[in-house]
């Protein structure tokens, strides 16, 4: 999809001479989440950042809160141009796009800076990975990572696995099944959703994280917090339309690349940052929740409960003709390759 807004400037002159029009293009953009909190910010810097360096030739006219599709129908929506950008969330998308999935598993613990630069080098070099893009008609821009999650509950929440039977959970990603395996009641939902099904009783606890659970003000409902000891996740990317992103001009391409990769140097200082500050505001002052940490033998039990989910997602990925184990393995290589950058040359925004 495409608008194309034409003015025609004329000059004062005898003749009242026309100047050839000056065609700009505005992309309808699509974003799930609320226009607050450290991914709105990203999701600002993207349009803001195109719209600077092409001098205004390309805009981005951004809809939020999934105005345009649900969360779920994101992937065949911008496939089909119902919108010109946008992001998907793996988690919503896990049968038939379960490469972007995999970064939604508990894989290799990775800082959540490595995790993006891992994941958005795997998707701009692997050509199986492009062809599956192409058959999708999406262009892969930028990938948003997310800190290790937590547990948020109202109510006594989560001091031990021995709590976990029984309890509503709200199930927005596959980081949830471990509970099911304990016993738990999964909720389906949208992680957009979580605040009203606590708010009304729907369900009791959500994996959520920090920064996003003070944005949503889920905090507010939030009696106790637990450490899950999670690895951080990666799997929410901004894709365009392909024909879209075809039918603009080499340079326009490459300046729309480069702003994806700027991004997530962006969002990765300001996610780590307000995780931080998210954490402090959780668990300090006047109505701060308890802070659980569960035994040594319970975080061994829970890296245990997550294989099946890891074996349900390597079927996905059979069934769609892709390799988990090998792609899994590319990716590992790859997050050893952005650890030791980050470890020999820092943080993109700490160094000098």
């Amino acid at each position: 999809m495409k608008k194309s807004i034409t003015r025609a400037l004329l000059a004062a002159s005898v003749s009242a001479l026309a100047i050839p029009a000056v065609a700009e293009t505005m992309l309808i953009a699509n974003e799930p989440g609320p226009n607050r909190g450290v991914r709105a910010q990203a999701v600002n810097y993207i349009a803001e950042q195109i719209a600077e360096r092409t001098d205004g030739e390309v805009t981005v006219e951004q809809n939020w809160g999934g105005a345009l599709f649900k969360t779920s129908a994101a992937l065949q929506s911008l496939g089909l141009g119902v919108a010109d950008m946008g992001v998907i969330i793996g988690a919503y998308s896990a049968s038939e796009f379960p490469e972007l999935q995999m970064a939604g598993l508990q894989l290799k613990p990775a800082h959540p800076w490595v995790m993006m630069q891992a994941m958005y080098e795997l998707f701009t070099t692997n050509e199986h990975l492009q062809q599956r893009m192409e058959d999708m008609n999406i262009e892969y821009i930028s990938t948003y990572s997310l800190t290790p999650g937590i547990m948020a509950c109202s109510g006594d929440g989560i001091r031990s696995l021995d709590d976990v039977p029984g309890t509503k959970f709200a199930h927005t990603g596959a980081s949830t099944d471990i509970f099911g395996e304990l016993g738990g009641n999964l909720v389906a939902m949208p992680i957009y959703d979580v605040y009203q099904g606590m708010e009304t009783g729907l369900v009791e606890c959500s994996v959520t994280y920090a920064y996003y659970a003070v944005a949503s003000k889920l905090s507010e409902l939030t009696d106790t917090v637990t450490d899950l000891h999670f690895s951080s996740l990666a799997s929410l990317a901004t894709v365009m339309n392909k024909d879209t992103y075809d039918s603009l001009s080499p340079e326009v391409q490459e300046t729309i690349k480069q702003v994806g990769r700027d991004a997530m140097n962006f969002y990765g200082e300001e996610l780590v940052t307000a995780d931080i500050e998210a954490m402090e505001e959780l668990t300090t002052g006047e109505d701060a929740a308890d802070l659980i940490e569960l035994t040594d033998a319970e975080y061994a039990r829970m890296q245990e409960l997550v294989q099946p989910s890891i074996e349900n997602w390597k079927a996905d990925m059979s069934a769609v003709g892709s390799d988990g184990d090998a792609l899994m393995a590319e990716l590992y290589a790859l997050i050893d390759k952005w650890t030791k950058v980050m470890e020999t040359e820092g943080l993109p925004w700490e160094r000098s």
